[in-house]
């Protein structure tokens, strides 16, 4: 009985809590920066006509942008961030997007290293992040706090950037923020680093500059007998499961990676093959711009990455041209897996890109 009378106090005392916040209006996870502004400000009541929805880098995209190639989709797209990095965030995200929208197709990026986590919590600040946009009561909001880290995680929810993301000068600043405009969904003044070249362009999309400053050394390699964790393949299969089940059709897609790191990345054709794999068996697709054949019209050179593995803003506005065209051929019913070489080693011999002079660096 003394058990549960303490049990029912803390649980009084939470509910207070939340209550006040919530009247307070009170952004209440982590704190304003880049990317939590990006991540949730679609998918609101008033965007509730987008039918189609990428999951993936903003900086990588610009899918959603209004470009020059976007009319012929006549659709409503949005663009959301990190799930690439954490797969528990693909699922949750899926599942949040649809509640607000009337989705029919969920294109995902599958960056690799990601789905080599063994835990939500091995990138804890860029799945925390994605909450923050997330209707305060929504089930999804919670059951991914809680799926990614138990009840540690709820600490968030009155310790705002307990991750140590903010420097001691900086917390009066961000307070300031969150108590005030910092996530008022027509203010963009947190949502770029100024300073280290980005820039807001619209819809999600976060324009990068710079070049590579080092050779193109790889962050991972793959693992032949297991391409993807079982943590990774546990939420791949529920996001597949879950547009499956809601008659959402998945596109999986990578981003162009520069041939350089393909070449120092040990089996990442087993990557690409297990994925293919998963695609046949799911009713989906797996596009790797990696190994995209036409260099003319995909003419990525040093100059388009910002690093060893991300596009910089010119780079993704190329890709960008790529992506909606490989969409709508697809859409048009032309068979697009003839756009991309089956292995990474007819990629490097045949049409590498320019940095392939530098796989030796």
């Amino acid at each position: 009985m003394k058990m549960l009378r303490k049990l029912s106090a803390v649980l009084l005392f939470a509910a207070l809590t939340l209550a006040v916040l919530a009247a307070a209006n009170f952004c209440w996870w982590t704190m304003c920066t880049p990317t939590p502004a990006r991540c949730y400000r679609s998918c609101t009541p008033t965007r509730a006509r987008s039918t189609r929805c990428f999951w993936g880098r903003p900086t990588v995209t610009a899918v959603s942008t209004p470009m020059p190639w976007t009319p012929r989709w006549g659709l409503t797209a949005l663009t959301q961030d990190r799930p690439n990095s954490c797969p528990t965030a693909a699922t949750t995200c899926c599942g949040e997007a649809a509640a607000q929208n009337q989705l029919k197709t969920v294109y995902l990026e599958m960056f690799y290293t990601g789905y080599n986590q063994s835990a939500s919590k091995n990138v804890p600040l860029a799945c925390y992040l994605l909450t923050d946009h997330m209707r305060w009561n929504s089930p999804n909001r919670y059951a991914y706090q809680a799926e990614m880290g138990g009840m540690a995680a709820f600490a968030d929810l009155l310790l705002p950037a307990r991750h140590g993301v903010a420097e001691p000068q900086e917390m009066p600043a961000l307070w300031r923020a969150k108590l005030t405009d910092g996530y008022v969904l027509s203010n963009y003044s947190y949502l770029t680093y100024a300073d280290e070249g980005e820039s807001y362009r619209g819809r999600g999309f976060v324009y990068t500059s710079g070049a590579p400053e080092n050779a193109f050394h790889t962050l991972l390699d793959v693992n032949p007998e297991a391409p993807l964790s079982d943590f990774g393949w546990e939420y791949l299969r529920k996001t597949a499961a879950f547009c499956q089940e809601n008659g959402i059709n998945l596109v999986l897609f990578t981003a162009p990676l520069p041939s350089a790191y393909l070449y120092n990345t040990a089996d990442y054709q087993a990557y690409v093959d297990a994925l293919q794999n998963f695609a046949a068996e799911n009713n989906t697709v797996y596009w790797d711009f990696s190994l995209y054949k036409d260099v003319d019209t995909l003419n990525l050179l040093v100059g388009d990455f910002s690093d060893a593995h991300h596009l910089n803003g010119q780079g993704a506005e190329k890709f960008t041209a790529v992506l909606c065209d490989t969409i709508a051929r697809e859409n048009a019913g032309e068979d697009v897996s003839t756009l991309f070489y089956d292995t990474v080693e007819e990629k490097l011999e045949l049409t590498p890109d320019q940095s392939i002079a530098m796989a030796h660096l």
